[in-house]
């Protein structure tokens, strides 16, 4: 199948999980070893957070003209996530976890708070079996 049916299948059943009562806690160890390991730029440990068949999707243009990563294209995408330029904001970034079923969770992201520089946004991610098996990443619109 191609990128975008990949996004756009896991996108359907994202939305659908949203309007679902609340659930058990979805694991968030996966995620927060993600987090830590994007704060010190350690791509290999990022890496070994995801499924070999894992779809990530970022804003289009940001990297790729879709922004759509699927398996071993991650690399592509957390190896500029993790490089020199971006570390600093990735030092900076404060997350909080929102689950929205037994193995989804939002989690909202916000980087240089109270600065110039601030960015905030969340992701969605689906997990199973310890891995994270799709990631979505919505970037908010900048303050005025």
């Amino acid at each position: 199948m191609h990128k975008t049916m990949h996004a756009a299948i896991l996108s359907t059943l994202l939305t659908a999980a949203g309007a679902l009562p609340a659930f058990a806690a979805a694991d968030t160890k996966v995620l927060d070893h993600h987090v830590a390991n994007m704060k010190s730029g350690n791509l290999e440990a990022v890496l070994s957070d995801y499924s070999p068949y894992a779809v990530i999707v970022v804003p289009a243009g940001m990297l790729t003209p879709d922004g759509v990563f699927v398996g071993s294209e991650a690399r592509t995408l957390f190896r500029f996530l993790t490089n020199k330029d971006n570390l600093p904001g990735n030092k900076t970034m404060q997350t909080r976890y929102q689950n929205v079923g037994p193995d989804t969770s939002i989690m909202h992201w916000v980087q240089n708070k109270g600065t110039a520089k601030e960015v905030s946004g969340y992701d969605v991610f689906v997990t199973r079996d310890g891995k994270i098996m799709f990631q979505t990443v919505i970037v908010n619109a900048a303050k005025k």
